[in-house]
């Protein structure tokens, strides 16, 4: 994820994997059926469609199923605030993505759900936009 950090998305993965492996071992040690439910947020400041779509690669490996997905609405006095209002970096001041329309939180939204067949049309199609097609 391109947000304000570079190679967001390969940390994420890294400390999910990381995460994900304790959880399973404790689960398996203490002979528990415990479920592990990840929060994402869709529609960050700096992210793209791109962004999504590795997110979805990585949740698809780690075998998460998310059932809900949340569009980003920082508080007031939050950065990624004044991100979203004016998509500008608040340290750089480069001028910085934000999906603003409902189409761009909306086609960011549908990878955390690309497990449900009815979203499989969206997503393809989102790719084929994006340049990513399969």
């Amino acid at each position: 994820m391109n947000g304000y950090y570079p190679q967001c998305a390969n940390l994420l993965s890294s400390s999910l994997k990381h995460s994900k492996a304790i959880f399973d071992r404790i689960n398996k040690e203490e002979n528990l059926r415990q479920q592990l439910i990840p929060y994402f947020i869709s529609s960050h400041p700096g992210c793209k469609e791109e962004d999504m779509a590795e997110l979805a690669v990585i949740t698809k490996r780690l075998d998460f199923h998310l059932e809900q997905g949340c569009r980003t609405l920082p508080p007031l006095h939050d950065s990624s605030h004044g991100s979203m209002v004016h998509r500008y970096h608040p340290y750089t001041l480069e001028p910085i993505f934000s999906a603003k329309t409902q189409r761009e939180k909306l086609a960011q939204r549908q990878f955390f759900f690309w497990y449900k067949p009815e979203e499989r049309k969206h997503i393809i199609n989102e790719l084929r936009r994006i340049g990513r097609g399969i």
